[in-house]
């Protein structure tokens, strides 16, 4: 059976790039695509197995060209010749989806419906680049919603996501959680700092937490650079320390040096907070969306659970700091953080991606007893 990966972009270090590498890695044999490619800016690994890319790779360098590109992108991934395989995996938050596969089965594990379409207002705010998009916008979720219905099987990183794929493109889908490498992670002695881990973008919605620790006066370190990281940098107080980039050994230490690690978006699923708690660090984060199904609330009933976490239910600073109170109040366990952690594991990740693709194929004999594909209605 011949297999291709494909993912939308390789120009930055997040977590749908780490869960891709994963996917390489279970599946060796298996050749791999990509829009663009740019090994500096990437998972070390990217640059001993490159992914084929599109034509628009000499212009997709970053980020932020890939953002400009986006409608143009589109039809670079259609016309990706994928018509010798039996079976395509995409990696796809944004284009990866839009692959034609015009004799084999195409299964797409799709972080979340595409953010900059369906939660505009939320993804640009008022800005250039929202004034110039919006006319475009009915055009181009007509075009997503083409390449969902287009798609064998969907695969959403978690309840949250499969709701928004059955709500924007009326497609179900099957559940298998992205994990974390718990080897890269470790426990050691807390230092007087907490810690943001982010892309500095908009809607990850950092600045209401600089303003919460401005007005705490509290320490945060915060790793992750972006499109915002000079308007934040300008708003923060001298108790405020941006590391920019990190290397993963870098990250892991900080991880695990942190009274806490906040968390401010509202996102389908979040690696960040497990991390954190595979580091014995208890997570103090905005109680909506995926970490609904990751993480234990201490300010919650939690049937009996090992706490993980302190929840939040606006994204202002007086709710933050608020919930910084209520930590500072409380105790946690960095041995059932990290015991908690162990259940999103990498090897269990790729095992049921293995048995998915599997049952994808029809061979019954290594399906999953959880028959994790199903055919598309």
């Amino acid at each position: 059976m011949k297999i291709a990966l494909v993912h939308d972009y390789l120009c930055g270090i997040g977590g749908s790039e780490r869960v891709f590498q994963y996917m390489c890695e279970e599946f060796p044999e298996a050749d791999t695509y990509a829009l663009a490619c740019n090994p500096a800016l990437t998972y070390p690994y990217f640059s001993k197995r490159p992914p084929r890319t599109t034509w628009l790779n000499p212009f997709v360098q970053s980020m932020e060209a890939f953002r400009w590109s986006f409608p143009v992108a589109t039809y670079a991934m259609e016309g990706l010749d994928l018509s010798n395989y039996d079976l395509v995996l995409s990696s796809c938050a944004t284009v990866a989806k839009y692959i034609r596969v015009p004799k084999g089965k195409h299964i797409c594990y799709c972080y979340m419906p595409t953010r900059a379409l369906w939660h505009f207002e939320e993804y640009f705010g008022n800005n250039l680049k929202a004034s110039l998009m919006k006319p475009m916008l009915p055009y181009l979720k007509k075009r997503d919603w083409d390449a969902a219905q287009a798609v064998d099987q969907f695969v959403a990183i978690s309840e949250s996501s499969r709701e928004y794929i059955r709500q924007f493109y009326a497609r179900e889908a099957v559940v298998i959680y992205c994990p974390i490498d718990l080897t890269m992670f470790y426990s050691r002695k807390k230092e007087d700092y907490y810690l943001i881990v982010s892309r500095l973008e908009h809607w990850k919605r950092t600045e209401y937490a600089i303003e919460a620790f401005n007005k705490l006066g509290l320490p945060l370190r915060i790793v992750g650079t972006g499109n915002e990281e000079n308007r934040l940098r300008a708003m923060a107080g001298s108790n405020i320390t941006f590391l920019g980039s990190v290397d993963d050994a870098t990250l892991a230490r900080e991880y695990s040096g942190a009274r806490a690690v906040v968390f401010t978006p509202f996102l389908e699923y979040g690696l960040i907070p497990l991390e954190a708690n595979a580091s014995g660090t208890p997570v103090i984060c905005y109680g909506k969306g995926g970490v609904t199904e990751t993480l234990v609330p201490i300010n919650e009933p939690n049937k009996g659970k090992p706490s993980t976490a302190v929840f939040f239910y606006e994204q202002t600073s007086e709710a933050l700091i608020q919930a910084v109170r209520v930590f500072e109040s409380s105790t946690f366990n960095p041995v059932s953080l990290i015991e908690h952690a162990s259940n999103w594991s990498v090897p269990s990740f790729k095992k049921q991606l293995r048995d998915a693709l599997t049952a994808a194929t029809g061979n019954s004999s290594h399906q999953s007893s959880d028959h994790l594909v199903q055919e598309k209605g």
